[in-house]
Formats: C-alpha cells, structure tokens, sequence
C-alpha cells in the first residue's frame, strides 16, 4: 500500500517541480543574486567545485569559510535543504539504522511498491544512470568506480527516482552544465545525507578525526565526508589529512 505522503516532503516535491532543474526554483525572485551573501545554494556550487566532483587535484589549497558562518537567508533556499536532510532522516529512522555503514539497500522499492533494481557495467562517461521500465526502476552503475563511489552514486540515483515519482509536472533532469545543476546539487546533497546519518557522524568524528578514518567507516569517498562535516558545521579549519598541493 502508498504511503501517504507527509506535508513537508510534499512541500519539498513542490518547489522541485515549480524550478526549471538548473537553477534554484527560488532563482527569478531571489534578491540574493550577483551577492555572497546567505545563498545555500551558491555554497554548495561553490564545495561540489572545489572538489572538482571527487577530483582532489583541483582544490588548490584552497578551503570555504564554515557553513557555521553561512546559515542561509533565503527561505526558500535553505528550507529545500534541511527538507533533504529530513528525508534522509525519516529512511534511516523507517529502516533503523543504527550502525555503519548504511546498507545498499536503504531503500528497495518506492512508496508505491515499485522495486528498484541495480546493475552494474563498465559505463565509460557516466558513474551512473536511471531508468523507469514497465515494471521496476533500473539504476546503472559503473563497475569501474570504487565501491563507495559506486554507493554514493546509487543514493544520488535513488533521489532522482523518488523525485520522478514525486514531483508534478515530472521532476526535470537538466542535461550537463558548467557548474552542475541545483537537481544534481540535491541528488548529491541526498546521496551524502542518506550514507552519512547526521548523529552517526557527530558521534564518530571527535573520535576517527581524520577524512580518510570517517571515508573506512561510512563507506564513502573522502569528498562525501569533507562536504558532509561543513553541512553539519563540524569543520572550521581543514582536518589534518586535508590534501595539500
């Protein structure tokens, strides 16, 4: 049987289908535009950039302020985040998740009972792809990608899966940008949110101390753990293991 679907993850489906995929769906009236100042959204493009998406090569040396400091003004803006970190939460409580890592198969099946299938194949251009058949999702994922990248791109997937199911007019999956999309921005956002439950980290952190531990123990790749540590305002300088160039 469908789960009926609570107001707040209705109110986050929403914004997705009011947005045209690329840019945040709060982007024509935003009074934050051509500023710094309070855009999540701006932060985030700006992380997923220095990370060259999982490429250390391209950080430079260089390191963002803390997102203790950046506590978004856009309402709209922040409010589609923390609606993303409480979906991830409501998985983790639903499947009890108590240990790590999270499993591969937090989520097997939509709310409407549609399963949900993963192949993996040695995709050259991609780490991963979706599909909708007749009678199941199919989730491609690269073989040659380590298996905490392969697990973070399935988690990436699966959003965009619950999206389509989700948002009306269907959610839009913009085709490839320069500085990535905001719909790619949430899967992402969602993916690092589901492998790294915000209490488990808050917890492990003080002891691991390092990306590389926190990457053994959650099963991700340490640019998933950097950027999960600055959502949750665990980072106000680089950690000891912060690659140098």
């Amino acid at each position: 049987m469908e789960r009926k679907t609570p107001d707040w993850e209705s109110e986050l489906w929403s914004y997705l289908s009011t947005g045209d995929g690329i840019n945040c769906p709060a982007y024509k009236s935003c009074k934050l535009k051509g500023t710094d100042a309070g855009c999540y959204d701006k932060s985030e493009r700006f992380l997923q950039r220095m990370t060259g998406f999982f490429n250390w090569d391209k950080l430079e040396n260089k390191y963002p302020p803390s997102f203790k400091s950046r506590a978004s003004i856009c309402p709209i803006n922040s409010r589609i985040f923390r609606l993303i970190f409480r979906l991830a939460a409501r998985l983790h409580e639903q499947a009890g998740i108590k240990q790590t890592p999270v499993p591969n198969d937090l989520i097997k099946a939509t709310d409407g009972g549609v399963p949900i299938e993963v192949r993996r194949l040695p995709l050259k251009a991609y780490h991963g792809a979706v599909w909708r058949l007749s009678d199941r999702w199919v989730v491609h994922l690269n073989s040659n990608d380590s298996t905490a990248r392969q697990r973070f791109t399935l988690y990436h997937e699966i959003f965009h899966i619950l999206a389509q199911s989700k948002a009306i007019p269907v959610f839009k999956k913009a085709g490839r940008h320069p500085e990535g999309t905001f719909n790619e921005m949430l899967a992402d956002h969602f993916s690092g949110a589901c492998l790294m439950p915000a209490k488990m980290v808050r917890k492990t952190w003080p002891r691991a101390k390092t990306l590389k531990e926190m990457a053994r123990i959650f099963d991700v790749p340490e640019p998933v753990v950097w950027l999960e540590l600055c959502h949750l305002g665990l980072l106000d300088a680089p950690p000891n293991d912060f690659p140098r160039s």
